[in-house]
């Protein structure tokens, strides 16, 4: 959960947007759909074992989606991924 929470810290600061590999989004919204669409503290562990990134491949690959709008930080501190099959 760590390094989730490293990773959703970081998308507020640009400096470290990075280029994501299309796989390593694809493994990462995988997960998430897998996990119900939303990671929290609960499964935010789970989520990061079952993508198979590493923690900076991790953080490239929310930042990514985060910038593509394809994940939205909610207030309980969960995150929210909003693809075809989480609407």
């Amino acid at each position: 959960m760590r390094a989730l929470t490293l990773a959703l810290t970081l998308l507020c600061v640009p400096a470290f947007a990075q280029t994501a590999a299309d796989a390593d989004v694809a493994a990462m919204v995988a997960a998430i759909e897998d996990a119900g669409c939303t990671v929290t503290a609960e499964n935010g562990d789970a989520v990061l074992a079952a993508s198979g990134l590493s923690e900076d491949e991790t953080m490239a690959v929310i930042s990514a989606m985060y910038a593509d709008g394809l994940v939205a930080l909610e207030a309980d501190g969960s995150m929210s991924l909003f693809s075809e099959a989480c609407q």
